[in-house]
């Protein structure tokens, strides 16, 4: 596979699928992150290392954030917010999070890929959805893996197996120069686009992230004198 190719292959498909994302989903989770108290994040794999930096980027918007798991993370209460990344919606350990932050009154946002986010196992605990849509001209056979990877919970996801989905090499590269698999990119840039969204609605600034930045890891002279 040509590098050059993939690497202008990669802008285009994650640009149709940001531009799929609704609008308001964003605004309606923004402004709940600005009314809570306090924010907590909850992932795992992939989808934990992006919902962390959505994380740490409102903490540099003075925004009291922690990340559920962490040692110094604290209970979680009925005023604040719990946001969720996870691209099947049905993650089970974050499902457990989910249904426990609604039972001690706290809000929760899903960001997903799930083609029933509503339905998902972590979906009949959130009160906002940020959905993030599958694309519709998908190569053949295709719907197989996503049916596994952002299905219904029912579905036998197949993993610690490896299934043979019958793609021909056209078609792996097709998958792989279309970004058909892009929840993850797409999640970092939703961060960005959440973050500045947060930043307006608060009245932030660039010069209050620099501000909250952390300044522990930085020096302004030479490490090693």
């Amino acid at each position: 596979m040509d590098t050059k190719k993939l690497l202008c292959s990669i802008g285009p498909g994650i640009t149709s699928a940001l531009e799929a994302v609704d609008p308001k989903e964003i605004e309606d989770a923004v402004e709940a992150i600005y009314q809570a108290d306090r924010v907590f994040t909850a992932g795992w794999g992939r989808a934990g290392n992006v919902v962390r930096i959505l994380g740490m980027d409102l903490s540099q918007l003075g925004k009291v954030v922690y990340c559920v798991g962490d040692n110094s993370t604290p209970s979680i209460q009925k005023d604040d917010i719990l946001i969720v990344n996870s691209g099947s919606g049905n993650t089970g350990t974050i499902e457990v999070i989910a249904r426990k932050a609604k039972k001690y009154g706290a809000k929760v946002i899903l960001i997903t890929g799930s083609t029933d986010p509503e339905n998902s196992l972590i979906g009949k605990y959130t009160d906002l959805f940020i959905r993030i849509p599958l694309r519709k001209d998908l190569p053949e056979g295709y719907e197989k893996l996503v049916n596994m990877l952002f299905g219904s919970p029912s579905t036998d996801r197949g993993f610690g197996s490896k299934p043979d989905f019958g793609f021909s090499e056209e078609v792996r590269e097709q998958i792989t120069m279309d970004k058909y698999f892009q929840l993850y990119e797409i999640g970092f840039i939703l961060n960005e686009v959440i973050m500045q969204k947060y930043m307006e609605r608060a009245g932030r600034s660039f010069e209050d992230i620099s501000y909250y930045h952390n300044n522990l890891e930085w020096s302004t002279t030479h490490p090693l004198k």
